[in-house]
């Protein structure tokens, strides 16, 4: 029998065993910033530090002969500068092509496009998107690939469209008045800013939110669209209605809650707001999801460039019927394919056991952290 593999054990090729046990569930990885399709950050080269199989280095002067290029590690992401930032075509375009169809989030995007098919409709009415689902499943992802799309959209209907991100202007612990008077102010102030407004109504009411609102629209061009990105809510009911209700005309709200939504609430949002918002949702994934994640961002590579993942693994490791998130499994292969990628003698496949040491190696790191 083979016990369960330790962190000291390297990732090397490991000797044929029947695996006996397994990892226990892996914790939520750190927060790289709101939940979901992540990636990891890009690499300046495909050359790193210079290694021995072992993890020692290599001395200058030894006269050795120089190494080649280190591959790339497949799960980094271009433009991204940690491993559970979330994918963001608004500011990277190419991040489009890194959007896998696993948990929910192609049904959801589609239904966006579904929805705004014909964008006309917003030059008499505002509109609220409310994306829900555990923390790590890929909301913001999501709310960013809809924003992006929508952005385009709009254009090709002779409007124009201006991504206002707000999602750093509230904290979950302040008062909701609070939240709504700091993310009303931070809009106005980034819509002077961008000289987008034509008239300073607006602005001068930007400390009374229902007034700022109200006036929002006659203070645009006639052709401008607003899409604005609210800061993650904790509350169900009272803020999320009131974005539902006080959205003006050619401004789209995307909201995001890491809450379930209970029919009464929703029927709330229905009844309250002058139209129905768009709900989308996501949510985590089993081990088929898991491996056709893993596959996609593989597939990147030359054939033969770092070992692929055996045809079990993952199932190995997400078992007893748990359900694993997006950005779990962005932070736990981006960690093991950026050792793999430095190590001269790499195995043949990646297995469960090496997904299982190099999970209790980052996991001691974590309880290690502050």
């Amino acid at each position: 029998m083979t016990a369960t593999p330790t962190a000291d054990e390297p990732l090397g090729p490991s000797p044929d065993a029947t695996r006996t046990d397994r990892v226990p569930d892996a914790p939520r990885p750190p927060v790289g910033s709101a939940a979901g399709a992540t990636g990891g950050p890009a690499q300046a080269g495909a050359g790193g530090p210079a290694r021995t199989g072992k993890g020692g280095s290599v001395p200058a002067g030894t006269g050795r002969r120089r190494r080649a290029a280190r591959p790339p590690n497949p799960f980094a992401v271009p433009g991204l500068r940690r491993d559970v930032d979330p994918l963001n075509p608004l500011r990277h375009r190419d991040h489009v092509h890194f959007y896998v169809p696993v948990d929910h989030t192609e049904e959801s995007f589609e239904q966006c496009q579904e929805e705004f098919g014909d964008p006309s409709y917003l030059h008499h009415e505002g509109r609220l998107v409310l994306v829900t689902g555990e923390r790590g499943c890929g909301k913001t992802a999501l709310i960013n690939r809809c924003a992006h799309w929508l952005r385009e959209q709009l254009g090709k209907a002779d409007l124009t469209a201006e991504v206002v991100d707000l999602t750093r202007e509230a904290r979950d612990n302040e008062a909701i008045p609070q939240r709504r008077g700091n993310v009303c102010r931070a809009l106005m102030d980034k819509l002077f800013e961008l000289q987008l407004l034509t008239t300073n109504l607006a602005y001068e009411m930007r400390d009374s939110p229902d007034d700022a609102y109200r006036n929002l629209p006659g203070c645009l061009e006639r052709d401008q669209v607003l899409i604005v990105l609210l800061p993650p809510s904790a509350d169900l009911t009272e803020e999320l209605v009131y974005y539902g209700i006080r959205a003006p005309r050619r401004v789209v709200f995307f909201a995001e809650t890491a809450y379930a939504l209970p029919a009464e609430h929703r029927q709330a949002l229905d009844r309250d707001s002058p139209v129905p918002p768009v709900y989308l949702h996501v949510s985590g994934f089993d081990h088929r999801h898991a491996d056709q994640f893993a596959q996609h961002r593989l597939d990147r590579l030359p054939a033969g460039t770092l070992p692929r993942l055996a045809p079990t693994a993952l199932e190995d490791f997400i078992d007893n019927g748990r359900l694993a998130t997006i950005r779990e499994m962005q932070w736990l292969l981006y960690g093991l394919y950026e050792e793999l990628r430095v190590q001269d003698d790499r195995p043949d496949e990646v297995t469960w056991e090496h997904i299982s040491r190099h999970f209790i190696r980052r996991l001691r790191d974590l309880e290690g952290q502050p």
